[in-house]
């Protein structure tokens, strides 16, 4: 109830302050079960919008920093938002993200970790993949694509959830893991080049 009235007053605030376009949101609005959902991150505002532009709760990892301030802290925990220590492995953000897949959940991951403005294979990271994997979920790339200024067009393009362990023989080791995580950023950033009229 908490999540919804919140996501309302979201809604009518990104209305108000963007011209947001939603582009094949049935791809992530008809799975019922599990489902890692992964995007570029540009903005800080990059939750809300991915939240705004889906019929289903989205669950998000977010820098420790963020929790340390009570209120703050409270309302993410209540968002279902959980910490993640960047610095390292977060055996805590992993057990948080298989509880929300486990539900079958969406869990929502900026996989470059920080906010950037262009394509790095370099940021990709295994834990996204290592996660799916133990969840048994796929994963759907989107993009966010727009000027982050007042009434500017915003454009958030779906892709098409994927099993990325599909093709993967016996169990996967670190590299796999991390050549994983390459093949979902590419997927994420081939979506840039995505019309804006389409819809």
């Amino acid at each position: 109830m908490f999540y919804k009235l919140i996501l309302v007053i979201l809604k009518i605030l990104v209305f108000i302050v963007f011209d947001l376009k939603v582009h094949n949101a049935d791809n992530i609005n008809k799975i019922d079960g599990s489902l890692i959902a992964c995007g570029n991150h540009q903005s800080m505002i990059d939750p809300v919008i991915l939240a705004v532009s889906t019929k289903r709760q989205v669950h998000f990892m977010g820098k420790r920093e963020l929790f340390d301030k009570k209120i703050l802290g409270y309302l993410f925990r209540k968002l279902g938002a959980f910490p993640v220590d960047r610095q390292g492995v977060s055996m805590s953000a992993i057990k948080n993200s298989l509880a929300v897949l486990n539900n079958k959940g969406i869990l929502g991951i900026f996989p470059e970790g920080t906010r950037v403005k262009e394509f790095n294979e370099n940021n990709a990271k295994p834990g996204i993949a290592l996660i799916a994997y133990k969840a048994k979920s796929n994963i759907i790339p989107f993009y966010i694509k727009g000027p982050y200024k007042f009434r500017g067009r915003l454009d958030i393009y779906f892709g098409e959830a994927k099993d990325y362990f599909e093709n993967i023989d016996g169990k996967p080791n670190t590299e796999i893991y991390t050549e994983i995580g390459v093949q979902i950023l590419r997927d994420i950033y081939i979506l840039k080049d995505r019309k804006n009229d389409e819809n």
